[in-house]
């Protein structure tokens, strides 16, 4: 039986090196696999950091494989705006092109990420008639009806994303995925991560957060996270702290606690980054100044400065009276 991991990644020059960042806490992680390919879906890599790349796979024993995808995604009917850096995200949708046919399934990871220990468990999901596995995101039911999904359903991370491609090549979703930028006109909320969870309807399977553990877990307990969100289910917070204690995937997204190559980040694995960074070709990689945007350090601020029954009920009734508009 093949014992083959594939994983995938998406990236523009600007991101590379946070791919390979990502990519080699993934190779030094595991060992429960005889082989590790990994595709990169090129948006814009530069010769330089390709090299790179290739480096860390070949020296880890791994396999890397490269696909151009500005072919791919001039085919989208999408409508950015001033956020066409954005693009390189919808690489995604084309998994089940990209992927070779002799896999059935495919690990996605965003680049601003870290691999700490076995995704055994998570390769090994019996998907049965599901789509994609993924850890429930903090995203409030409200955003559930703007995409076109019943309340209840557990919207998924697509950072991190377990995809079925048998069922995905079967059911050509790639299509759906296309009908649904149409239906909104090129512009779905949440963009590429809106799309997967709107054409995945109920057909999904919801893992152990330990696989895909973001900023607002560190910030926010599981009970403050299903209040702000008003989410009727979440996971427990026994869940949430053995997670935090032993992570699988840390995924440095956008939070209170900043992301561990910029300036005022307190991330409690900011230290476990900077330690894969220095084994990689990007050893001399500088700290950037903090890109959060001033509303996010002022709701950080507040956060931190009034109780906390206070800060729940301005921030529930803020968001519904948004989603009123």
């Amino acid at each position: 039986m093949d014992n083959t991991l594939v994983a995938a990644y998406s990236a523009d020059d600007k991101y590379a090196h946070y791919l390979g960042i990502s990519m080699k806490s993934l190779f030094e992680s595991q060992q429960d696999f005889s082989k590790i390919h990994v595709i990169v879906m090129d948006c814009g890599i530069k010769e330089d950091n390709r090299q790179k790349l290739k480096d860390i796979a070949i020296n880890a024993g791994g396999e890397i494989t490269f696909a151009n995808m500005q072919g791919q995604l001039e085919k989208l009917n999408l409508n950015l705006g001033d956020k066409t850096w954005f693009v390189a995200s919808y690489a995604r949708l084309f998994l089940a092109d990209i992927v070779p046919d002799k896999y059935d399934k495919v690990l996605y990871c965003d680049c601003d990420t870290i691999i700490k220990d076995s995704l055994k468990g998570f390769w090994n999901v019996d998907f049965k008639d599901e789509l994609i596995a993924g850890v429930q995101d903090t995203v409030d039911k409200f955003f559930l009806k703007a995409v076109g999904l019943p309340e209840g359903i557990k919207y998924i991370n697509a950072g991190v994303l377990l995809v079925n491609l048998k069922l995905w090549r079967e059911e050509n979703i790639k299509e759906e995925f296309k009908k649904i930028i149409d239906r909104f006109n090129g512009k779905v909320p949440h963009h590429d991560q809106g799309i997967i969870n709107c054409a995945g309807g109920e057909r999904r399977i919801i893992v152990p957060i330990k696989y895909n553990l973001t900023s607002n877990n560190y910030s926010f307990d599981a009970n403050t996270v299903k209040k702000m969100y008003f989410l009727d289910d979440y996971y427990s917070q026994s869940e949430v702290d053995a997670a935090i204690k032993n992570p699988v995937i840390v995924h440095f997204t956008t939070g209170l606690i900043g992301r561990p190559w910029e300036e005022g980040s307190n991330h409690p694995e900011r230290e476990a980054f900077w330690n894969t960074v220095a084994k990689t070709p990007w050893n001399e990689l500088e700290m950037l100044p903090d890109s959060r945007k001033k509303s996010l350090k002022i709701f950080t601020f507040v956060y931190e400065h009034i109780p906390r029954g206070l800060f729940i009920f301005l921030y529930r009734n803020a968001n519904f009276l948004l989603h009123l508009k």
